[in-house]
């Protein structure tokens, strides 16, 4: 009788790591049983910047607005070579709480404004999009708005950027062989098993009762989100942003590392112009920890962006400070546990953007220019 309820159980185990192996490789089939649907558009796996989802202790669970379509991924973004402003940036022009900065652009000004987003900052190439596109520059320059969030900045501007960059185009044959390993070797199943631990209907509330009883005795927390603040606001803030690598709070940058960025986007700039005829508007976005860190400490912040500021002074770089702005603005600016802006944090950066653009001051928010017109810079 024994041996027989042991088979039972092995059996039942073998059809669940089955389902699990399966599942993985099979988005539909994984999302049948998640309490919380993963994202169809990006299968993301975290909600897109919500920590919450690395513990799920229920002390950080927070009610945000409902998520909106993708602007890049709708018909209003045109094709690269019929826009009037081109936009590539990471997570920050995505954001799936309201409008992102590319659609709001699009509307304010009423103009056709192309949307380009990577998540890998080792990829974050632009000259492999616009290569790769075939990109022709018009009779007159146009904007290409770089955003980037500040921990990302030395890994995307640790080398100059190669220009002759196309993107790799594969026959159909070496698709077909890529698309089978990737069922195999699934890059990303260790996080997706994890996701079905963590939010499935099944154990979804056995794994957040189990994190929230180790916080509440034992203090206990993912090490990724090891620096919070509990209370009826909480905050939570993202292990890259607080650490001792470059990029994170806590490094502290030297001068020489400093002017090798900025002359590495300096680089870009002339590229982009000499290339395609692109003005440059660079955009760096203040890391969450940077403007917020006092919630919780007072340690010094280790001044990378002002120090960028000045060198990018030094060669005339088109950028957007947003940092001071946010840094010295009353409310917060980005969402208490989420990496993210809020929308004022991007109504901000959409005045201050518009104003380096040289339009704010001719255009209100409610005009409008003609559609067909490009945006003409000026010296």
């Amino acid at each position: 009788m024994k041996e027989k309820y042991l088979r039972i159980i092995i059996y039942i185990a073998g059809l669940v790591c089955l389902y699990a192996f399966v599942a993985v490789r099979i988005f539909p089939l994984m999302n049948t049983v998640l309490y919380e649907k993963m994202d169809q558009e990006t299968q993301d796996f975290n909600k897109y910047g919500d920590l919450y989802y690395f513990s799920c202790i229920s002390e950080f669970r927070e009610d945000y607005p409902p998520r909106v379509r993708k602007y890049r991924y709708s018909n209003d973004n045109p094709d690269i070579n019929e826009a009037d402003i081109l936009t590539y940036g990471d997570s920050f022009f995505d954001i799936i709480f309201t409008k992102s900065i590319p659609e709001r652009i699009s509307d304010t000004l009423n103009t056709r404004v192309y949307s380009y987003v990577t998540q890998d900052p080792t990829q974050a190439n632009p000259f492999c999009l616009l290569g790769t596109a075939n990109y022709q520059p018009g009779d007159s320059p146009k904007y290409f708005i770089y955003e980037t969030v500040e921990r990302n900045i030395p890994v995307k501007f640790s080398q100059e950027y190669a220009v002759n960059c196309e993107a790799p185009v594969s026959d159909g044959f070496s698709r077909v062989y890529d698309g089978l390993l990737n069922i195999i070797f699934r890059k990303n199943s260790e996080n997706l098993y994890e996701v079905m631990l963590k939010q499935s209907f099944f154990t979804h509330r056995v794994y957040s009762g189990i994190a929230s009883l180790k916080f509440n005795f034992f203090g206990y927390i993912s090490p990724l989100t090891s620096k919070y603040r509990t209370g009826d606001s909480p905050w939570l803030f993202y292990d890259k942003e607080y650490g001792t690598d470059p990029g994170n709070f806590y490094y502290q940058y030297t001068d020489a590392e400093i002017s090798s960025f900025a002359d590495n986007i300096v680089r870009l700039k002339n590229s982009l112009m000499e290339q395609y005829k692109l003005e440059l508007v660079f955009l760096p976005i203040p890391n969450k920890y940077s403007l917020y860190h006092k919630v919780i400490n007072n340690d010094p912040y280790n001044g990378f962006l002002p120090g960028l500021f000045k060198e990018l002074d030094k060669r005339q770089v088109c950028y957007v400070d947003v940092y001071h702005e946010f840094k010295n603005h009353p409310e917060p600016l980005y969402y208490g546990t989420d990496t993210h802006w809020n929308s004022k944090g991007i109504d901000i950066a959409l005045n201050l953007m518009l104003e380096k653009m040289d339009v704010h001051h001719s255009l209100s928010l409610n005009k409008s220019i003609d559609p067909g017109n490009s945006i003409h810079l000026t010296d």
